[in-house]
């Protein structure tokens, strides 16, 4: 069995040697350079990293694909893969913490006038009578999540130490968790963006959820409230949210992910005074190398065994 290690910048390949222990039937391999790839993948039939659709086309005995992502909207954007047989793997469940935290950061940095602070420091201002005033806390407050996975449930237990009454949506509803006062199918996402006073977007990028929040839905929000993107871009109209925090009818935004990325330079987004900006790092720990081998040494024990599902084995139809 070949297996190979694509380009990364977390040195999976490190851990060949320890691999290589755990599993002395398999070949293993790694390719540094993005443009080697393709013929590195030649004989692989197992690949642990990011490719293109000229680098799986040039994979002919390629068996199944663990991506070091939680989201693989760019691996079903190769028609040849989400259509065939080959087998792709997420890295669901690795980012939820790091995710989790991060909006919650991006709420404080608004709520508690961090945002603010940081813009005055660098022009040595002592703001203390324009920033008190307006920051409030999280208790009391409802968080509307928008799709309740690993990352939505990570964040409903870390609101609800804050106090937040959370509510949520998920395109498949079950029983939710203890901190979670409500739970409900997306056809009632206008409830969630009604009664919500921060919503975060969670789900992942599907046909189904590409332009979920646009202007019809951020019409529903309250003007007090504010948002927050940390999944995919594309699942937010960034136009329909830049007119709407122009025009005061949205308090506050703050998004991880755009479409395009990077962010181009002449975006109007990056000039919005209400709109924080991070380049699509929320999913960044000093666990996520650990977490990701975790996963694929547990997909690659189950894949030589043959026993299927694997660990976050994608439905391609649903796109997660």
């Amino acid at each position: 069995m070949h297996v190979l290690i694509g380009p990364n910048n977390m040195r999976f390949e490190r851990t060949i040697p320890t691999l290589q222990q755990a599993f002395p039937q398999c070949q293993f391999a790694s390719c540094a350079q993005r443009e080697a790839l393709a013929d590195a993948l030649r004989d692989a039939e197992v690949y642990f990293g990011w490719l293109d659709r000229s680098h799986f086309l040039a994979a002919p005995r390629l068996r199944w694909i663990q991506s070091p992502s939680t989201g693989v909207n760019h691996f079903l954007a190769i028609p040849e893969l989400a259509e065939g047989p080959v087998l792709l793997t997420s890295a669901r469940g690795t980012h939820s913490a790091c995710l989790a935290e991060s909006a919650l950061a991006m709420i404080l940095a608004f709520t508690r006038g961090i945002r603010a602070s940081v813009l005055h420091q660098r022009e040595h201002r002592w703001a203390w009578r324009e920033i008190r005033p307006r920051l409030v806390e999280l208790t009391g407050s409802t968080l509307g999540i928008i799709g309740l996975g690993a990352s939505g449930r990570s964040l409903a237990q870390r609101a609800h130490a804050f106090g937040m009454r959370v509510i949520a949506v998920d395109i498949m509803p079950y029983d939710p968790p203890a901190e979670v006062a409500a739970l409900w199918g997306m056809d009632r996402l206008t409830d969630l963006l009604r009664q919500a006073d921060y919503v975060v977007v969670t789900v992942p990028y599907t046909p189904q959820t590409r332009g979920l929040i646009g202007e019809e839905q951020l019409a529903c929000m309250k003007p007090t409230a504010m948002l927050v993107g940390i999944s995919r871009g594309g699942i937010i109209d960034q136009a329909a949210l830049a007119c709407a925090l122009r025009e005061g009818r949205l308090a506050a935004a703050a998004l991880d992910v755009f479409e395009p990325e990077p962010l181009p330079a002449d975006s109007e987004l990056w000039d919005l005074e209400n709109l924080l900006i991070t380049p699509h790092v929320a999913g960044g720990t000093q666990l996520e190398a650990e977490h990701l081998l975790r996963i694929f040494s547990e997909n690659l024990g189950r894949f030589l065994r043959g026993e299927l599902p694997l660990l976050n084995q994608v439905d391609k139809a649903r796109g997660w």
